[in-house]
């Protein structure tokens, strides 16, 4: 692959998570042959010579001493008595992938399952390497594989669950976990994880008793006291989670997972300096790459006339939330890059200054720093009292405006728009996502003409007729500039958390929003407006996973906007 002039290759380097959110860690389960080896897992085979016998016990005391490098040697040595040995290859590749040199070690993990493709051991190794390195598709084949050898794995099927998790398969993550605990009834690692696709008060709460318990037995445990922090978040008991997520991170201060969710709570509590710092260490989750780019990241100096690449990441209401601080870059006096997915594109054209937008997947310009969008607030040293919320912060060419005000003349009264679920791959989108027929009661409102907003797969949820006399225009919804212009001849949006609501909120337009219990950190909590977008009423659930009082709400106050505009007309 050819290198493009500023050192960046000519494909984006760019490969982040659509959208971050706090989530509990993986609650793996041991009992794959990765530790501690037994010493008849070190027997190559019953041929072997003594000194291979001596060399594999030997590294088997380096392995208990967490000497994983010195083992290896070891067991290098022992490889080259016994060549042809399955258990030889296997306990290297155990050895190296334990000492993070885990590429050398799948390939012996495999040599190890052609020279016996029956070899149990070598199976566990080589999907644990691939679980590891985050490649999904390739570590469900291999757990499938393994389990055709020993179809009762409960950790097999455990680890299945936690891959079709990550994957956003929810149901078929529920029903590995599930056949996980038939065969360990009283695993509450397994339990946890089933309880992490659940969005109900009764599962949170017992998602907290079972790491309480844990703590009694390991106090100090990171992973536990990090699933717990969020366990109590999305509970709703944020002063509780900050509370252990600060301990967590006090014992452990590179714990990747508890310094993320640390950032998150900080945000959601509205503490953003914390939460800004502390946000930066996002791309240290493995699920993260930050783009290597040879230019210096920009921390905030002047540009005097150089060129800066301001680089999105994560989902799209992200990068349109962040739009704002574009104007606010240009005062630093550089010339500006925006680089951006192609369908926020012309919508990126729009903010008022002089911009030139790169597509994600386009050949890079030259440039001479760069910067993640999401990094902006901490550098402009954002708090709660000085967000940069003057809306419009993005102003649509008037031909597209007009265009969608001949389309949507002929509809009478007031003009509603919908979105009713996000980005699928959100990584708690099954609990801010909801059904179309969940939104019936708004059906009712007299004197209203609703419009879907929605695109992507749940689009045909409104089926070729429509649901509640709802325009579809999910067909026309081409970029975010056209759903811009269809927002603009709108009287209102209604939606859940969802790029949408970051659209009509950067237009000035009013909107809906319908959030779960545990909301995302721009939220904030205990508040019904926002601050990012003072054009936003915000709606919570008060129970977890309680769609219908949100909705009955919505609609009630729909109602009487119809009844008010009634009165003035």
């Amino acid at each position: 692959m050819r290198e493009a002039r500023d050192g960046s290759a000519d494909e984006e380097p760019r490969e982040v998570s659509p959208e971050l959110g706090t989530h509990p860690l993986a609650a793996e389960l041991p009992g794959l042959p990765l530790a501690p080896m037994a010493p008849e897992n070190l027997v190559a085979d019953r041929s072997a010579s003594e000194n291979v016998r001596h060399l594999t016990a030997t590294a088997l005391t380096k392995f208990s001493e967490n000497d994983y490098v010195s083992a290896a040697d070891l067991l290098v040595r022992a490889l080259k008595l016994v060549p042809h040995s399955p258990a030889a290859h296997n306990n290297l590749a155990l050895a190296l992938w334990r000492s993070k040199r885990g590429v050398r070690g799948e390939a012996l993990a495999r040599r190890a399952i052609k020279l016996d493709p029956n070899y149990i051991p070598a199976h566990r190794l080589l999907a644990e390497i691939l679980r590891e390195r985050d490649d999904i598709s390739a570590a469900l084949a291999s757990y499938e594989r393994l389990l055709v050898l020993e179809p009762d794995n409960a950790v097999a099927h455990n680890n299945i669950g936690l891959l079709l998790r990550k994957a956003r398969r929810l149901d078929e993550a529920g029903a590995a976990f599930a056949r996980a605990r038939a065969l360990k009834p009283d695993n509450l690692s397994i339990r946890f994880n089933e309880l992490s696709l659940m969005d109900d008060a009764a599962a949170m709460s017992e998602a907290i008793g079972y790491c309480q318990r844990l703590l009694e037995l390991e106090p100090d445990n990171v992973d536990v006291l990090t699933n717990l922090a969020t366990s109590l978040q999305f509970a709703g008991r944020i002063d509780e989670a900050m509370g252990y997520g600060e301990r967590a991170v006090a014992l452990d201060p590179v714990h990747r997972q508890a310094r993320f969710n640390l950032s998150i709570l900080a945000l959601l509590r509205g503490e953003y300096g914390r939460g800004w710092n502390e946000y930066e260490h996002r791309w240290n989750l493995p699920e993260v790459k930050k783009p290597h780019y040879r230019q210096p990241l920009w921390t905030g100096e002047d540009l005097n006339g150089a060129t800066i690449l301001l680089q999105s990441e994560q989902g799209w209401g992200d990068t349109i939330q962040c739009l704002r601080y574009v104007p606010m870059v240009a005062t630093r006096g550089g010339n500006i890059v925006l680089r951006v997915d192609r369908p926020l594109q012309r919508l990126a054209a729009s903010v008022p200054t002089k911009v030139m937008v790169s597509p994600s997947h386009a050949r890079l310009p030259e440039f001479d720093v760069w910067c993640p969008l999401l990094s902006l607030p901490r550098i402009f040293a954002t708090a709660v009292e000085n967000i940069p919320a003057d809306v419009p912060y993005l102003h649509l060419r008037s031909g597209l405006t007009e265009r969608w005000h001949r389309r949507l003349a002929n509809l009478s009264g007031l003009k509603v728009g919908l979105a009713w679920a996000g980005n699928p791959q959100h990584v708690n989108d099954f609990r801010r996502s909801i059904g179309l027929d969940r939104l019936k009661p708004l059906w009712d409102a007299r004197g209203v003409n609703f419009v879907s907003l929605q695109v992507g797969s749940h689009a045909k949820d409104l089926g070729p007729c429509g649901a509640g006399g709802v325009l579809d225009l999910s067909a026309e919804l081409t970029d975010f500039a056209e759903t811009a212009g269809a927002i603009l001849n709108l009287d209102l949006v209604i939606a859940v958390d969802t790029a949408v609501v970051h659209l009509a909120g950067a237009l000035g337009k009013p909107a809906w929003v319908m959030l779960p219990f545990s909301p995302d950190w721009r939220w904030l909590i205990d508040r019904d407006d926002s601050p990012w977008y003072p054009t936003l009423r915000l709606y919570r659930q008060r129970a977890p996973g309680d769609w219908d009082d949100v909705i009955r709400r919505v609609a009630a106050d729909l109602e009487r906007l119809v009844s008010e505009r009634s009165r003035k007309s």
